[in-house]
């Protein structure tokens, strides 16, 4: 496993000029500022090997992958923990996966049973896969229930879309149960509509992306209601966009 601090990955940035994909946009009239600004590495430092949505929405996941995912392709689970979710009988050639904690990604199953790496990176401080990801090499990208975190999404997303091989697939998916001091407050402030909107706004701005699509049920006013009554569990929202051919 890769472990890459601020220092490192700017040591990479003469070559990075000419690899590194750009944004062609940013999204305006957004609050990026947090309630905890504390280092992310300080606050992720302790493993924490839980789930952080209910077993409905996990189960609606998985379901998504297994529709989405191609069978033998290439994976990588960003934000990620000890699990990716992914369907147990779905066979793929490689899962790697990024996220804030070693421990976490070492403990992965689905890494460890494909043989993929793991990169631990603060994408807050440098939101770029350069010198860990080839340009096209994979045919999926996850990210679960963290892009709240995110800083500058738009730029991450562009490097998404570096990495995914043309036609490839980003599946980005949110709940509303998060840590709220390391959220955006912009998004904290907007439902599960405008969070599912903003997340295909990041996409448009990233470029490079067909027009995002976005499914789950975690958006009806219904099943938010019976969220917050505690009865329905945790809403369901996926946005899936493919990279141009």
């Amino acid at each position: 496993c890769l472990l890459l601090t601020h220092s490192v990955t700017n040591a990479l940035s003469l070559d990075a000029a000419s690899i590194r994909r750009q944004p062609i946009g940013r999204v305006a009239k957004l609050d990026r500022s947090k309630l905890d600004r504390k280092s992310d590495l300080q606050f992720y430092a302790r493993p924490n090997l839980v789930t952080h949505a209910d077993k409905t929405f996990l189960s609606k996941l998985t379901q998504l992958y297994d529709e989405i995912i191609p069978k033998d392709g290439v994976v990588l689970d960003i934000m990620s923990s000890h699990v990716s979710h992914l369907p147990p009988n779905k066979i793929v050639s490689r899962v790697d996966v990024h996220g804030m904690n070693l421990e976490e990604l070492e403990s992965n199953k689905a890494r460890i049973e494909t043989g993929g790496s793991c990169f631990v990176l603060n994408l807050n401080d440098n939101p770029s896969f350069v010198g860990i990801c080839e340009t096209a090499e994979y045919d999926a990208v996850t990210c679960c229930v963290g892009v709240q975190y995110l800083e500058e999404a738009e730029a991450v997303f562009a490097e998404v879309g570096r990495i995914l091989k043309p036609g490839g697939t980003c599946i980005v998916s949110f709940t509303n149960r998060f840590f709220y001091q390391k959220a955006l407050v912009g998004w904290i402030e907007r439902g599960m509509v405008e969070r599912g909107r903003l997340v295909a706004d990041y996409f448009r701005a990233a470029g490079g992306f067909e027009p995002a699509v976005v499914e789950g049920d975690g958006t009806s006013a219904f099943t938010q209601l019976l969220s917050i009554g505690g009865i329905g569990g945790d809403p369901f929202v996926a946005v899936v966009v493919r990279r141009e051919a």
